[in-house]
């Protein structure tokens, strides 16, 4: 059987990231783990809607959980996500700020 390619699963884990929701839930999950329902009720988004996208950032192992009880706990499997969205937003604020640079130049 042949490994994966390391392009492909960087592809996965970026259509999984490619949600808004799931970007919300990631950032969310900074401060701590959170079960299906606080995540939920602190995004004001129905219980289903978030363990649907749970489920998609399990499968690329973004987020990993355990059992408490009845309750499934969430927390980000890897602080080096949550790195490397950082630098996304870091990434996208200088490319807004430039543009916006460039707009007022054009306005003159």
């Amino acid at each position: 059987m042949n490994e994966p390619d390391i392009f492909e699963i960087q592809a996965e884990l970026c259509r999984a990231m490619g949600s808004p929701l799931r970007m919300k839930i990631v950032h969310l999950l900074r401060a701590g783990p959170l079960t299906v329902n606080e995540i939920a009720s602190a995004m004001k988004a129905p219980q289903a809607s978030i363990s649907r996208n749970l489920a998609i950032l399990r499968n690329t192992r973004v987020v990993t959980v355990h059992r408490e009880g009845t309750n499934a706990v969430y927390q980000i499997s890897n602080p080096k996500i949550l790195s490397v969205c950082d630098m996304m937003r870091e990434v996208l604020s200088e490319q807004a700020s430039e543009q916006a640079k460039f707009m007022e130049k054009t306005k003159r």
